[in-house]
């Protein structure tokens, strides 16, 4: 049994019964990548399956006069009081620029575990805060301290008038364990004519640098691994791989929303990619290397339903 820590960057919800199964038998407890994101949505404690959610608000900007790293020493600190079970309103740097930050809810997923409805009842919560607060330039006693952050007092910049936080738009974005076998039929769901999954953004955005490697991409046997051999598993972690090589010649931009790997694909790893091929190795008997499989898996795309 393989998984994955995956980003999902979209707008969803989900329900209990869509995950079911108990990944825990898939973590490592002394795997030391299971660690490596020590935030908010990082690894439950017990390695069970856990959901983080992360609600960015980039309309809502906090505004001092303060330097670059105190700044970015900033992100992801809690905003005032604003918490409660589950949850924390936190300062972001999306925007990297000095004295400057967005808001970003969190819906702590080292402590939410897939399935107890913690989740849903956080982001009622959130709800209810963003309503209460309705953050503006105007409003009365516009100075917020961020936890731990040397240039306190911040003050809200946007929006500028009040009552508008009803109508912000938010970036979603959802952690959450996934076995090799559902990221792949998440990247064949991504292909479909009209893209149909809870876990899977709407319009155009689903299928944006997919590549959905499946067997007919192993049509001359690469690596000597014939195409009947090559399982779900394999198949997940590969999509992962030659997508995000292939999206990577077309992001030389400067732009920040080219440069992000969120921005690139909206599924996205948390477990680096060394951690992630030792799980899926023995699926890919071969002589040569995993560089030289994905050389020639690269040269294949999908043609609608076809592959060339």
């Amino acid at each position: 049994m393989k998984q994955a820590s995956i980003v999902v960057v979209l707008v969803l919800s989900l329900s209990k019964p869509a995950f079911c199964f108990d990944l825990r038998l898939r973590a490592d407890p002394i795997d030391p990548c299971l660690d490596q994101a020590p935030t908010l949505d990082g690894p439950t404690s017990d390695k069970s399956a856990g959901i983080g959610v992360e609600f960015e608000a980039t309309q809502v900007t906090l505004k001092t006069e303060c330097s670059a790293e105190d700044t970015n020493a900033a992100k992801g600190k809690q905003i005032d009081d604003r918490g409660g079970d589950n949850w924390q309103l936190t300062a972001d740097t999306t925007l990297d620029s000095p004295g400057l930050l967005t808001a970003e809810y969190i819906l702590n997923g080292k402590l939410i575990k897939i399935g107890d409805g913690a989740a849903s009842a956080a982001a009622a919560a959130v709800a209810e805060d963003i309503i209460a607060w309705d953050p503006n330039q105007a409003m009365p006693n516009n100075e917020w301290d961020i936890e731990d952050n040397k240039c306190n007092p911040w003050a809200v910049d946007t929006p500028a008038k009040a009552g508008g936080a009803g109508n912000l738009n938010w970036a979603v974005q959802v952690t959450a364990p996934l076995p090799f076998e559902a990221i792949n039929d998440l990247f064949i769901a991504a292909l479909a004519p009209v893209p149909v999954s809870p876990l899977l953004p709407s319009g155009r955005r689903a299928k944006k640098n997919v590549v959905s490697v499946t067997q007919d991409f192993f049509q001359s046997s690469p690596n000597g691994i014939a195409a009947d051999s090559v399982k779900a598993d394999a198949l997940g972690f590969l999509s992962l791989v030659v997508s995000y090589a292939k999206a990577g010649t077309q992001t030389a931009s400067k732009d920040y929303t080219s440069l992000s790997p969120k921005f690139t694909l909206s599924i996205m790893p948390r477990t680096d990619f060394v951690t992630l091929y030792a799980q899926v190795k023995s699926s890919l008997p071969g002589t040569g290397t995993l560089y030289d499989l994905i050389k020639v898996l690269a040269c294949y795309e999908n043609i609608e339903e076809d592959v060339e």
